[in-house]
């Protein structure tokens, strides 16, 4: 099995150093079917936690450059790599010796603090951004810097490197990182470790914990070489050093392009072989057929497995052969043949989650959805068979649909997904004791489909925009969204929309975010 392991900061995160929420959704839904993916940064918890705290990791992280790797699911701390006494005494040496003003990481009294001298000219910048962080710990003077247990030290552009240099090497205890900010390219950091830690050895340490039999690393800044090192293969994002790229076995799309997930994605869901089924528009004749089979079918009650009649008669309408449930891995298909997998699914798209997996591993799979767009809705005496009212809806609210599409963002910008649906008009009949219409537990009730009124077939991200309201300025708040989407939830729209790339952020006014078509 194959672990992915990847950088934060310039890799996975866009350039405001957030995960996207898109990037979490692909992941969490190829974790979600035993895909292997960590990542190895410099951040502590505190903030890479936090960051990364949508993804649903099922493996241990590494964590200040290796000096942590920490078991999200456990809580524990399977590997602490801390500065010994002699290594402590030497990060003290070089400090005082070179006039250094580094943060210098420990814990003290059982909890992690950040001890630096608080007018130190190359830190305010940093820390100025780190006003809320509960570990900072500011000093007037060097005599309570090297409490606790020393594990970690940062310097931002340090005044005499060469110096640092002969004091922390291997030999004695050592290992250290030196880059260029991925924010702000007027900071050099040389962040200090112990030899065991570094992101060498710490992504081969994820391999052994993992049972992994290949590594798979990706990167954006110097400080990722010696993970490069220890890959089995190494990925580039396009945003990367050039020497970063020179050591590559190839280059992903850029942090912003989400690289690190499309790439992941391809390899784990391979494009499959599809032969989109020959439906130009909707087809009467075959519909009709389609529900006159799905009536024998529940007549005889052979290999219904207790489905409903619009369930049956999509599965004739779509389906080659719609006797035959394939067996998927741990799951059965509705259909499969040169078509790839057919699922109907009129709600619970939670449940097909579980299934998609598997399912995309080996094959294009068509959701269809049943749309009950118009809906003739009938009282009838069960004793007489007469019909007591009779009641025409149309729904002209997509909120049903999108909320299960919610449940599937992870998967709707796989190439190998296909979402039909199917607009519906059907007629429902409940049949109560008497003319006074009273509700009773176990009252019959039945839903028949007359027509089948069009289709909107969903294969790329570009398929959404027959979404878009009619007169959407070019930019929008959610309010002037929900005002052209009504009755649909403008919310939930707008989260899917947004996960398929077709709107995005890129303001906001007061409270409200503005929106943008892309």
């Amino acid at each position: 099995m194959t672990l992915y392991v990847s950088d934060l900061d310039g890799t996975l995160l866009n350039n405001a150093g957030k995960l996207s929420p898109r990037a979490a959704d692909m992941l969490n839904g190829m974790t979600g079917g035993g895909t292997l993916f960590s990542y190895c940064t410099a951040r502590g918890l505190a903030t890479a936690g936090k960051i990364t705290e949508r993804l649903k990791l099922s493996a241990p992280v590494a964590l200040m450059n290796g000096v942590f790797i920490y078991d999200p699911l456990t809580g524990e701390y399977p590997v602490r790599n801390i500065f010994g006494a002699e290594q402590a005494a030497l990060l003290k040496q070089a400090i005082l010796e070179n006039e250094e003003t580094p943060m210098v990481f420990a814990v003290i009294d059982g909890r992690e603090r950040v001890s630096y001298i608080k007018d130190a000219e190359n830190l305010k910048k940093h820390l100025s951004m780190k006003k809320n962080d509960r570990r900072l710990r500011p000093l007037t003077a060097y005599n309570k810097m090297f409490e606790g247990e020393m594990f970690y030290a940062a310097f931002i552009n340090p005044k005499n490197k060469p110096a640092l240099d002969k004091i922390f090497t291997p030999e004695n205890g050592f290992s250290y990182s030196f880059y260029t900010d991925t924010y702000d390219t007027s900071q050099q950091w040389y962040e200090v470790f112990s030899v065991k830690a570094g992101k060498a050895n710490s992504v081969l340490k994820l391999k052994e914990l993992t049972g992994a039999d290949e590594l798979v690393c990706f990167g954006d800044n110097a400080n990722d070489l010696p993970m490069f090192e220890a890959a089995d293969r190494c990925y580039a994002v396009g945003n990367a050093i050039p020497e970063l790229k020179a050591r590559a076995d190839g280059i992903v799309g850029t942090n912003e392009e989400l690289g690190v997930p499309e790439f992941i994605q391809g390899e784990v869901y391979p494009k499959q072989a599809y032969i989109p089924p020959e439906l130009n528009g909707v087809d009467d004749e075959r519909f009709e057929q389609s529900v006159m089979k799905a009536l024998e079918r529940v007549r005889t009650t052979i290999g219904t497995l207790n489905e409903k009649i619009i369930h049956h008669t999509l599965k004739c309408y779509y389906c080659d052969d719609p006797d035959q449930e394939v067996r998927i891995g741990d799951f059965y298909a509705d259909g499969a043949g040169e078509h790839g997998i057919f699922e109907i699914q009129s709600a619970n798209f939670g449940y097909l989650a579980k299934k998609l997996p598997q399912m995309l591993r080996v094959s294009h799979v068509t959701v269809v959805y049943p749309y009950e767009k118009k809906v003739h809705n009938y009282a009838v005496n069960e004793q007489t068979g007469e019909v007591m009212s009779a009641v025409t809806r149309t729904d002209n609210s997509y909120s049903k649909l999108f909320l299960e599409l919610y449940r599937l963002k992870g998967f709707l910008t796989n190439p190998n997904l296909t979402v039909r649906i199917a607009f519906l008009e059907i007629d429902k009949k409940a049949y109560y004791k008497d003319e006074r219409k009273i509700r009773r537990r176990g009252m019959r009730k039945e839903k028949f489909p007359d027509a089948l009124l069009r289709e909107i077939v969903l294969e790329c991200p570009d398929d959404y925009r027959i979404f878009l309201p009619e007169g959407l300025p070019e930019q929008f708040t959610k309010a002037q969204f929900a005002k052209l989407c009504r009755p649909t939830d403008a919310s939930i729209m707008l989260s899917v929309l947004e996960f398929v790339g077709i709107v995005e952020r890129v303001g906001k006014k007061g409270n409200e975010i503005i929106w943008e078509v892309k």
